[in-house]
């Protein structure tokens, strides 16, 4: 079994911003493989898709509980289907990247990223694996960090996208067949 946790917020107005790169993640990895639509399921606060690929259950998670609070989506699950944590993959935005660049680590730090916090609180350790998708460009130097993670992609970025998700399709992959350790897309 896998769980794959794509961050974002729950609501439509936050779906092409920032924030939400790991929803948008998550929904081109479902698209390619053919994974069922996301159902919301209450019992783990998230909407959740699953597939058997090469005879593993694959769980598409998108906490429905605002970025903030994503352990608690994440906990849930953990608690009742018990997987090793080496079988949970984050994918999410970080600003300390540049846009378009994504980047494998298999623990770490937060980074100052509030989801990713919440989700070391919830786990009590950072030892779990992230998909870390850039989003920083010039527009981070002149816009507080808050307003930029919630604002939407410019034109030429939205462009750009439909590469850089089928490079963190493939790093998700890579993830799945172990083979992602420390791998920058």
């Amino acid at each position: 079994m896998k769980l794959i946790l794509g961050l974002g917020n729950p609501e439509k107005d936050y779906g092409r911003t920032r924030h939400n790169f790991g929803f948008r993640v998550l929904d081109s990895f479902a698209g390619k493989f053919e994974f069922p639509a996301f159902k919301l399921e209450k019992k783990f606060k998230a909407e959740i898709s699953e597939k058997e690929i090469k005879g593993e259950k694959i769980f598409l998670v998108k906490p429905q509980t605002f970025m903030n609070l994503s352990g608690e989506a994440a906990a849930a699950l953990l608690n009742f289907y018990k997987p090793k944590l080496e079988d949970f993959l984050v994918v999410f935005d970080d600003v300390d990247l540049p846009f378009g660049s994504l980047r494998f680590r298999e623990d770490g730090s937060s980074g100052g990223h509030n989801g990713i916090k919440n989700l070391i609180a919830h786990f009590g350790t950072e030892n779990f694996a992230r998909l870390k998708l850039g989003t920083a460009n010039e527009l981070l130097d002149i816009m507080p960090t808050d307003e930029f993670v919630l604002a939407k992609f410019t034109p030429a970025e939205e462009k750009a996208i439909p590469e850089i998700l089928e490079k963190a399709v493939d790093g998700i992959e890579k993830f799945l067949e172990n083979e992602s350790e420390n791998l920058t897309l």
